[in-house]
């Protein structure tokens, strides 16, 4: 009773009205995303923990030149020297890339930040597609410091074979083009360049979403309502937890490459985009089947007072 009048109290409310969210979700449509046209435009920068010690690493999205400092400590206080010591002796980029860490997102390192006037850029929690760059930067950090040397000198080293390399996005090494960018006698020409990169960059970025978009119209033109698929989970806690979970059942097909999914284990019903699935390999299809088995039994144990009554059996198993 008080339930049916609280809701009837809210519906006559015109403040509550104009407040209330729209129960339709936002979708953002396919997007290439703006490309750096000079160096520093854009610089990624996320710490790293490897061999012991902690590090503020930066890298620049244009030429791909990476930065490396080290820290005493895991605080915001540290990352702020780090990031104080980058500005001092290299430039003040355009737009910084950060992560939602609270080393990184705290009222020390912002400060500094709308100090020197450099837009801050928050990637989303968990695996972000815009913090590919530096990431990859890690890994390859990490190669280099597994072949047996340690302390400043393995950094040192480490940083130098990442920005003295041929970068295969570039034809370049990371050295040649911030050199182009410093010198005006360089044999590398930072416009042509920086040209061919830029347009590089639109061509791949234009090719990627025509690629997603032909791959989604596939797989939701494969798939029919009644399908069993798999969904991609985005967040994983560990590189070696599963990609994709479920099963799901497809509920109903949705325009604009939707689908409208249905946990099989929990019932949960969600929509997702096509690319977000993918069908059942053979060892989930027997998961699938077993599941189902282990359901009609439980079905069939319960309607084992009523086998008399056939009604009643059939009832229970069209339940499923």
């Amino acid at each position: 009773m008080m339930t049916k009048m609280v809701a009837e109290e809210l519906a006559r409310c015109e403040v509550c009205a104009r407040a209330k969210y729209v129960r339709i979700p936002q979708e953002t449509p396919q997007m290439v995303t703006p490309t750096p046209e000079k160096s520093l435009d854009v610089v990624e920068a996320d710490l790293v923990f490897l061999g012991g010690a902690i590090r503020l690493t930066l890298i620049d999205r244009l030429t791909r030149f990476a930065y490396n400092y080290p820290l005493q400590a895991k605080t915001g206080k540290r990352v702020r020297e780090g990031l104080l010591l980058f500005l001092a002796t290299v430039d003040t980029p355009r737009t910084l890339v950060l992560d939602r860490g609270r080393e990184l997102d705290n009222f020390l390192v912002r400060s500094l930040l709308e100090e020197f006037r450099v837009k801050v850029h928050w990637t989303t929690p968990g695996p972000s597609r815009s913090h590919r760059m530096i990431e990859r930067l890690h890994g390859t950090l990490q190669e280099q410091l597994q072949r047996g040397m340690t302390g400043e000198e393995a950094w040192a080293r480490a940083l130098l074979a990442y920005n003295s390399s041929l970068h295969s996005a570039t034809g370049y090494t990371p050295l040649e083009l911030m050199r182009a960018w410093q010198r005006e006698d360089s044999p590398v020409s930072i416009e042509y360049v920086c040209g061919e990169l830029v347009d590089q960059d639109e061509r791949k970025k234009r090719d990627r979403v025509d690629r997603l978009n032909i791959k989604a119209a596939d797989r939701w033109n494969r798939v029919q309502a009644g399908d069993y698929v798999f969904v991609k989970k985005w967040y994983r806690r560990r590189k070696t937890d599963p990609r994709f979970v479920g099963p799901y059942i497809v509920d109903t097909k949705l325009p604009r490459f939707r689908l409208k999914v249905k946990c099989v284990e929990t019932g949960r019903v969600r929509v997702i985009h096509a690319n977000e699935s993918r069908p059942p390999r053979a060892r989930n299809v027997r998961r699938v089947l077993d599941w189902e088995d282990w359901i009609l039994s439980i079905l069939d144990f319960l309607a084992e007072p009523y086998n008399s009554i056939p009604y009643v059996h059939a009832g229970l198993r069209i339940m499923l």
